[in-house]
């Protein structure tokens, strides 16, 4: 007799009355929430911490089961999904169960992939965000606009039949990134990764990147974490040269986060401490900016200043270097580095592309190094 069938007698009882209130927020989180914002986010995003988290292991017992099980589960269990969703709708404001609600939008979020490639759901999606799932963006609760923002970002790349729907979500994860709550900042910026790589027209966006690109700094001053680097590099994805206006702009917020991270990364002396991964993920920012603007090169005489330190720091730090693999996020001590070109072009640092009375002296003054013959 398999596992599941041992199982299948009190699969009800272990799913909706163990499994599921695993999903849902607690007392412990709004403490936290509370008392502690910044340790909030940093739990919630931190996969060592995912490894000893009940809610996570929740999440994924639910997303098995109805992977390998789908047939006699999935149904039963949006069926309960939605009840929560329907009792919510109807009770009065004050009886409202909003930490149920949470959970139902967690599970909802989690079975993504799921939902989107499997009928009647499928279908059904565009209905459930906007019946369920956007209204959350005005909620009293933090946690629940929190939710929200998470889980439009995870449906973000779905075909709309009405795309006002995917302006409103767009607009609705934006305004978050101006929330009261941290968290609630946090996870509109990462739903707003979705939203930019889904945008099919960036007239969406473009009359409020300034605005979008100022939010975005205040966020990183806050918070040390990778992740929020990805959302900037996936803005520079996508505008490209467009991005030139606001090149030295971004680089000297990545340079200021960068020396932050490496701050805390020095003072907390963990291999794995997210300081360190954030400051590999600010170069990796940088490289990715330097690569929409290389056919600009005159731009570089005026960022130059801004990176130099940061390569100055990498290569001669009392005699040791600092090897960047911005492809693996590791920042590796080593010996002096002596072939500078080589790192110069792991940064981003595109100096074949430019002309060498741009790179040549600064190098070689400010870094002290022989010339690299870059003609």
């Amino acid at each position: 007799m398999s596992m599941y069938q041992l199982l299948q007698p009190r699969l009800d009882v272990l799913l909706f009355e163990i499994v599921f209130p695993l999903m849902c927020f607690n007392d412990n989180d709004q403490k936290l929430w509370d008392e502690d914002p910044h340790e909030y986010v940093r739990k919630g995003y931190d996969i060592i911490e995912d490894l000893y988290s009940p809610r996570t292991a929740a999440m994924d017992f639910v997303s098995e089961l109805v992977r390998k099980r789908a047939k006699e589960n999935l149904h039963k269990f949006i069926q309960f999904i939605v009840e929560i969703f329907k009792r919510y709708d109807e009770a009065s404001l004050e009886y409202k169960a909003y930490r149920q609600k949470d959970g139902a939008l967690l599970a909802i979020g989690a079975l993504c992939d799921k939902l989107k490639q499997t009928e009647p759901y499928k279908s059904e999606l565009e209905h459930m965000l906007v019946q369920h799932v956007f209204p959350e963006f005005s909620s009293p609760v933090g946690h629940l606009r929190a939710k929200a923002a998470w889980v439009a970002g995870q449906y973000a790349h779905i075909n709309l039949s009405d795309q006002n729907n995917f302006r409103k979500a767009l607009h609705s994860v934006v305004s978050g990134l101006r929330d009261p709550e941290l968290p609630v900042r946090v996870d509109s910026v990462f739903a707003l990764r979705s939203f930019v790589e889904a945008c099919k027209d960036l007239n969406e966006i473009r009359p409020i990147l300034p605005q979008l690109l100022d939010e975005f700094f205040k966020l990183m001053n806050e918070v040390e974490n990778e992740d929020l680097v990805f959302t900037l590099e996936t803005i520079v994805d996508k505008f490209g040269e467009e991005m030139a206006p606001y090149a030295l702009g971004l680089c000297q917020n990545l340079a200021a986060a960068f020396w932050r991270c490496m701050n805390t990364a020095e003072a907390d002396d963990e291999a794995d401490d997210p300081g360190a991964l954030a400051a590999v993920g600010c170069l990796r920012a940088i490289s990715t900016i330097l690569e929409s603007v290389s056919r600009l090169p005159h731009l570089f005489v005026q960022i130059e200043p801004t990176l130099l330190p940061i390569m100055r720091r990498m290569l001669t730090t009392d005699g040791q270097g600092l090897r960047v693999n911005l492809e693996k996020n590791e920042l590796i001590p080593v010996g002096r580095v002596e072939n500078v070109e080589d790192l110069a072009d792991e940064f981003g640092y595109k100096v074949e592309r430019l002309p060498s009375t741009y790179v040549g002296m600064s190098l070689v003054l400010l870094l002290n190094l022989p010339p690299l013959g870059m003609e």
